[in-house]
């Protein structure tokens, strides 16, 4: 019988518990995703709700003043959104119309110069276009389907936010307790700074990217009304918003708009000009505003966001994707503190040099 000791019997337990783990992450999904959006969120108002509570308002009502701001800040985009999409509805029989007469264009070419009936040109493009149908559909299905269930429980997860604000302190202690019970009361002052710089690593890091969606709204939307295209607001809005999704984010959002233009405009001009602004702000999102605002925030690798992008998508769809990556980014933060899980660390970090010549006090197993 195998101690407890032998590597293989660890490398097993290991495995179940990450298996574990997952899958109660998948099974309880709808019950989770609620939680994880509120602690996000209460994260990001802890500075605004600490402010609040210096100016010796209980924190209750900092608490409920706090959400209810942030509230009705979510609400207001929604608002604008939805004013522009019916806006842009309006708009679409007209591109239905171009991309009619762009397909004839393109079957006339196609059968004058390369001898392919037409019949048979639409009957391919027709099985193609249903395949790309299909993935598209599932990939905006997906979109809507967790936005209106965020709208769904958006008083859940109102009242979730509440709550965590306002008990913060008591889930504080008890991991405190949980430290000084399993750890050692030694490694008690670690752990309260492992809880803290947690808890300012998450809120900054939102916060960041939250201005970061915020500043690129206006500047898109400026932009693209420069260029002369329609409904830039809800161009602007949705690139900046969807480029919250890291590295994926910007290509889609961007494409859209390029698509759009394509198909409204006579002429090749109007989208490479959309899309040379498009890579000018992306250099400008990767090189300045990125790494000023939330790039000394949580310091993981392209590999690790790209593996916490896609198996985010695979446990929670398109919150999994948008949640994972802070996630991620507040383990770090627990693995450069345990001796234990540092090696962890070093490998999803963006930075060679993590271990320093002046060792730091650490949590213990």
């Amino acid at each position: 019988m195998p101690s407890k000791s032998n590597p293989v019997s660890r490398f097993n337990d290991v495995l179940l518990f990450i298996v574990l783990v997952f899958g109660v992450l998948y099974v309880a999904k709808l019950f989770l995703i609620p939680i994880a959006i509120g602690g996000m969120m209460a994260m990001l108002l802890v500075p605004l709700c600490r402010r609040l509570e210096r100016r010796k308002i209980p924190r209750g009502l900092s608490a409920v003043i706090c959400v209810l701001l942030l509230l009705a800040l979510l609400l207001s985009i929604c608002y604008l959104l939805v004013n522009q999409v019916v806006a842009l509805g309006k708009d679409l029989p007209m591109v239905g119309a171009k991309l009619n007469d762009m397909l004839n264009s393109g079957h006339n070419y196609i059968s004058e110069h390369f001898q392919l009936p037409v019949d048979q040109q639409k009957a391919y493009l027709q099985k193609q276009v249903t395949g790309l149908t299909n993935l598209a559909g599932k990939f905006v299905g997906d979109i809507f389907r967790s936005l209106l269930s965020l709208l769904v429980h958006l008083l859940v997860i109102t009242a979730y936010t509440a709550l965590l604000l306002i008990y913060r302190r008591r889930i504080k202690n008890f991991v405190l307790d949980l430290v000084g019970r399993y750890a050692g009361t030694t490694n008690l002052e670690e752990a309260h700074h492992v809880v803290d710089k947690t808890t300012d690593v998450a809120s900054a890091y939102l916060a960041g990217v939250c201005s970061v969606a915020l500043i690129f709204s206006v500047i898109n939307t400026i932009g693209l009304a420069i260029i002369g295209i329609e409904n830039a607001l809800f161009f602007g809005m949705l690139v900046a918003f969807i480029n919250i999704i890291p590295y994926i984010g910007s290509v889609a959002g961007s494409s859209i708009v390029i698509l759009y233009t394509f198909i409204t405009r006579d002429t090749l001009m109007t989208p490479i000009i959309v899309a040379l602004f498009f890579i000018v702000m992306q250099q400008i999102d990767s090189y300045i505003l990125t790494p000023k605002i939330t790039g000394g925030k949580i310091q993981l690798n392209a590999l690790a966001t790209l593996m916490a992008l896609l198996l985010g998508n695979l446990v929670w769809d398109v919150a999994g994707m948008i949640l994972f990556v802070p996630f991620l980014g507040v383990a770090k933060v627990i693995f450069d503190h345990v001796d234990a899980l540092k090696p962890y660390g070093t490998l999803i970090g963006d930075r060679d040099t993590e271990i320093k010549t002046t060792k730091k006090p650490t949590i213990t197993r």
